[in-house]
């Protein structure tokens, strides 16, 4: 009793209200209240998933942001912010380093850092130093009109710097909630514009600008309005079966193994194949090349033929010394002599391929991962016909990039087939934030998805984002579902982010416009005291 006495007492002491404000009001505590905001937003996604931790984390760094009086230290604390929330949140890539490029936990542990820190954090810092610059001293304006452009302008950054990395966008922190259902009309980068807008909103409300909060309301109660507003068909259902084969990565980069691999998933399918009319293999399931295994292929062709069904598979091939990671449809309606495989168009740096490899290579095991030497497939590519319905074909890494897949659709297409390889991720959280991320391209089109991996997690997809089935990850099974395909097309699919360009153009007419109005010390103090 006496040690739980003593433990409260110095708890009052630490908790203390004006302690604590003094304390993050002091530059070391400044910074550590940023990282700890940080270590906040990483809750927003998997495995926590809880998107009100976004809002709660940004709304507090804008309170921060409104706090500060120079330039550097908005930069420095949103490196801290942003550099935390992506250490947290990728402390998977420590696995695929450690486990397959033989590279030591401290090692991976500071490339993540350095990555989260400088990559990732670092456009956001640019940027927010930039809109603090314009604003001046107009720090209400600072907050909701430029903080929002400016990270917007970061996200896109992200999105094509070095390739891109837009795997850590904090809208995809909302495949669930209210903020979702603008994911068909404005995208995830609109649903990140939606949380800045909300996050600024809510801050400038704390600080007793009680006009600002309608701001917020508006936002959210529009989202729930918007809620399964349908803006395609149903078609009839189509019997598919998903086959999870969870070969290990051993296996998979042995090219003895081979037909250890195929025998494994036609066990799983031969079943399912009767009452199938589509039939899925996941990433590269088939570890060889397509054009070198054509009796293998043509086989396979028969048996599905003589089922009438089809059979979509990840596989490698070759043309002119290049080889690429690939998605082939054989079986009924197809004709092996015509068809041309979907090739991969977004590679993942240092595992599918090594930038400056000549160079790289040699320095060690991390730059010599196992099939990291694929090319990039063309930009244009035709969806996968099957059965007189179409589907946006996506190989894993592809998910996270939403142009990539939006590029593909149209009226006619019916559906997503996306295949992926998420043992490389083992037991950490990247399998559940790729598959959430996957769900987000789906809601943005509104077309479902079928969802095949080697590990897990294999998943149907409805296509309000939804998940209607799935397997367990790491187990052998066969998800077989009533597939629903669709017609027609999304706002979003139609339009992109144009519509986000306007909603920024209105903030940064508004942001100008606030600029050049005079400060009435009366008003600013009158409004203070209003209650809403």
């Amino acid at each position: 009793m006496q040690f739980l006495m003593k433990l409260y007492f110095i708890l009052s002491s630490i908790l203390d209200g004006k302690r604590l404000l003094n304390l993050v009001n002091k530059p070391l505590g400044m910074c550590a209240a940023s990282m700890v905001l940080g270590a906040i937003m990483s809750l927003s996604i998997a495995p926590v998933e809880k998107w009100p931790f976004a809002v709660i984390a940004l709304g507090f760094f804008m309170m921060q942001l409104y706090n500060c009086k120079y330039s550097p230290q908005v930069g420095v604390l949103t490196v801290l912010f942003f550099g935390t929330y992506g250490t947290l949140s990728l402390t998977w890539l420590n696995y695929v380093m450690e486990g397959f490029g033989q590279v030591p936990a401290v090692l991976s542990y500071i490339v993540i850092m350095g990555f989260s820190f400088g990559y990732i954090a670092f456009p956001y810092a640019f940027f927010n130093i930039l809109a603090f610059s314009i604003a001046k001293k107009k720090k209400s304006v600072y907050i909701c009109c430029f903080v929002p452009i400016g990270f917007f302008l970061a996200d896109y950054v992200i999105y094509y710097y070095l390739t891109g990395f837009p795997w850590l966008y904090t809208g995809y922190s909302c495949v669930e909630g209210p903020l979702k259902n603008y994911a068909p009309f404005i995208g995830v980068r609109g649903i990140n514009v939606a949380l800045y807008v909300i996050s600024a909103a809510l801050a400038l409300t704390a600080l007793r600008k009680f006009l600002f909060l309608p701001v917020a309301a508006m936002i959210l109660v529009v989202g729930v309005f918007l809620e399964n507003i349908p803006q395609v068909e149903k078609l009839p259902t189509i019997n598919a079966s998903l086959v999870q084969a969870n070969i290990t990565q051993s296996v998979h980069n042995n090219a003895a193994s081979v037909n250890e691999i195929f025998s494994t998933y036609w066990t799983l399918t031969k079943p399912k194949l009767p009452n199938s009319k589509i039939v899925v293999w996941s990433e590269s399931a088939l570890p060889v090349d397509y054009y070198s295994s054509a009796n293998l292929i043509g086989d396979l062709d028969t048996v599905f033929k003589n089922d009438k069904a089809s059979l979509v598979t990840g596989i490698f091939t070759t043309a002119q010394d290049k080889i690429y990671n690939s998605i082939v449809r054989v079986g009924e309606g197809a004709d092996l002599a015509k068809d041309l495989p979907y090739q991969k168009r977004k590679l993942v740096p240092f595992g599918e391929i090594v930038p400056f490899e000549d160079f790289l290579r040699p320095l060690g095991s991390i730059f010599v991962i196992p099939n990291s030497s694929f090319s990039y497939g063309a930009d244009e590519q035709q969806p996968i016909t099957i059965k007189d319905h179409k589907f946006i074909p996506a190989i894993c890494y592809e998910a996270i990039f939403p142009e990539v897949i939006s590029s593909m659709d149209s009226e006619q297409t019916n559906g997503i087939i996306m295949v992926s390889n998420d043992s490389w991720f083992g037991p950490t959280q990247a399998p559940q934030q790729h598959l959430n991320i996957a769900r987000m391209r789906a809601m943005e089109l509104q077309k479902p998805m079928l969802r095949c991996t080697n590990s897990g997690i294999t998943a149907y997809i409805d296509e309000n984002g939804n998940v209607v089935d799935r397997l367990p990850q790491d187990e052998e099974g066969v998800l077989t579902v009533q597939f629903s395909p669709v017609k027609g097309q999304s706002f979003y699919s139609k339009y992109g982010t144009q519509t986000v360009f306007i909603i920024l153009l209105l903030l940064f007419i508004l942001g100008i416009r606030g600029l050049k109005q005079k400060d009435d010390p009366t008003k600013e103090t009158m409004s203070k005291l209003v209650r809403p």
